[in-house]
């Protein structure tokens, strides 16, 4: 199917939002660093629909890296699309195809809500699907992060977390506000390219479309950071159940925005179509 009628298609069932975006959100930030020599990141780094297709493939899609990564958690207060929550992983770098180079990818993105993962699919070709979000009060209050947990979970089984981790304040930043500036860090920090990502038999009912083609997907986030503790809250110290997310074990120390501005533009072209 071609693009002009993939997309015609699909408007038929959901609202497509055009880029850019201008967002408003709070951001956990938590940094990974994994080896140059480790082997391709396994099946919980990807979603079931992902998986077992090319975006997957390093044959096909690029071989990975390692390096710099990150798990990032988003609660966006506004979208174009609404208020949702977002958890995304990026194991570190890949190589893209049809460039040479190596880039950030995100492989594995969980929301709560619909209209984002068709929107998101399209838009910069991002793996997204749904889950459950929870979200603990901290009893810190103002003296440091608003949650103690970050749960996800199946939206089956919403009390099987398949991801976790515990939030504490810092001793000396617990209230202290940094500026930060994303457009300041170098691309290769925060600049991710995504393959296409294969659509689902059931896109209709689910949201997740298909695209054609490689894109990048140019994105800011500014506003004053503060730090904060963070450590696996699953069995074992674990952020990850290596199902539904990879067992990784980023730095303790995390980067808390919480009122981000995030500007997302509109999706890079890499290359040609279809993988």
């Amino acid at each position: 199917m071609s693009s002009t009628a993939q997309l015609q298609d699909i408007s038929d069932y959901f609202q497509l939002v055009p880029v850019p975006w201008k967002c408003k959100g709070e951001s956990f930030v938590f940094a990974t660093y994994i080896s140059k020599k480790a082997s391709y990141p396994s099946n919980a780094s990807f979603n079931p629909l992902e998986a077992g297709s090319s975006f997957a493939d390093p044959a096909v899609t690029g071989e990975f890296h390692g390096g710099l990564g990150m798990i990032m958690v988003i609660r966006y207060k506004e979208t174009p699309v609404g208020s949702y929550d977002e958890l995304l992983w990026i194991p570190g770098t890949f190589t893209v195809p049809p460039t040479g180079q190596r880039a950030l990818r995100i492989t594995r993105m969980y929301v709560s809500e619909m209209p984002t993962i068709y929107n998101g699919r399209i838009n910069w070709s991002v793996p997204k699907t749904r889950a459950h979000f929870t979200f603990t009060p901290s009893e810190h209050g103002a003296q440091g992060v608003p949650y103690s947990r970050i749960s996800l979970a199946p939206l089956s089984h919403p009390d099987r977390p398949f991801f976790s981790v515990d939030l504490s304040p810092t001793r000396f930043f617990a209230t202290a506000r940094i500026p930060f500036d994303g457009s300041m860090i170098p691309k290769s920090l925060v600049y991710v390219v995504h393959p296409p990502v294969p659509e689902s038999l059931n896109w209709k009912e689910d949201g997740m479309v298909g695209s054609d083609q490689w894109l990048g997907c140019p994105f800011v986030m500014k506003g004053k950071a503060g730090l904060f503790w963070g450590t696996g809250g699953l069995e074992g110290g674990k952020y990850g159940d290596e199902v539904g997310f990879p067992d990784v074990r980023p730095w303790s120390l995390g980067v808390w925005i919480p009122d981000a501005d995030i500007y997302f533009a509109t999706g890079d072209i890499i290359g040609k179509k279809d993988v």
